[in-house]
């Protein structure tokens, strides 16, 4: 009996050490699974948050070269405008026309008006009489490096002209009537009534810039000489003259004729 009980105990206490053995790897695979899981999630989370700052990084590059673009699209666009858009300077009336008892002349009486981009009149008109029909219009222009008509430059971005003086077909240059007098400052650039300071150099200087090509590209100019624009008038008929912002000057007929009074019709 002795014996039988021992050898039940034996029985037993293998049992329970099985059972403690089995308990003991089950709950050391579930724990190895647990870890694997929750390593796994955490390698997942880490290549998300990489992702998610790749993203933000490509996002944030893409959105600056997007506003480059967009700003570049801009400066196109307005250079673009600058280049075709024509800038109505001036107006110039034939107010009559009347033949010279002395020869086969006529004398034309013509009314000479600056202009605003918008066409709207600029000081004081003022009233000439030249020898002959056909009119020339002196003027002093300035035209600067592609690049800044290209950028849309505020102070570059368009040619400029300075209107000399207006003379007739049977007069000298010299013989002509001063519009613009030298070192003057064109209404059509006085901006809030001041002169501005760039402007102003230039025309005091134009004949330096004119003769210093170093001088010259020291501002940016192209280039700067004497253009002028004519016409073979007629009497009640109204002429626009233009300034091209890549450069430039140009004089055609306005479908809106004036009565001898100067007065449009």
């Amino acid at each position: 009996m002795g014996r039988v009980g021992e050898t039940i105990h034996t029985i037993n206490t293998t049992v329970r050490t099985f059972l403690m053995v089995c308990v003991a790897g089950i709950l050391g695979s579930a724990g190895y699974v647990t870890y694997d899981m929750f390593d796994a999630e955490r390698r997942k989370l880490a290549e998300t948050e990489s992702a998610l700052a790749t993203a933000q990084v490509e996002l944030e590059n893409a959105g600056v070269e997007i506003a480059e673009q967009a700003k570049t699209i801009t400066r196109m666009e307005t250079a673009l405008q600058l280049l075709k858009v024509d800038q109505r300077l001036a107006r110039l009336e034939v107010l009559s026309q009347q033949p010279q008892l002395a020869s086969e002349m006529v004398s034309t009486t013509v009314r000479f008006t600056e202009l605003s981009p918008e066409g709207n009149p600029i000081g004081k008109p003022k009233v000439f009489t030249i020898d002959g029909d056909v009119v020339y219009i002196d003027n002093w222009v300035v035209k600067f490096e592609d690049k800044f008509v290209e950028s849309a430059d505020i102070a570059r971005g368009t040619s400029l002209t300075l209107f000399r003086r207006v003379f007739g077909e049977h007069q000298t240059p010299s013989d002509g009537f001063v519009i613009d007098e030298v070192g003057s400052m064109p209404q059509a650039y006085l901006r809030g009534g001041e002169p501005n300071e760039f402007e102003q150099e230039i025309w005091s200087k134009f004949w330096e810039f004119a003769n210093d090509r170093k001088l010259a590209a020291e501002k940016g100019i192209r280039a700067a000489h004497g253009e002028a624009v004519s016409v073979k008038t007629e009497a009640g008929k109204s002429y626009l003259i233009e300034l091209r912002a890549s450069g430039g000057l140009s004089i055609y007929p306005e479908d809106r004729p004036v009565d001898a009074l100067g007065e449009k019709s």
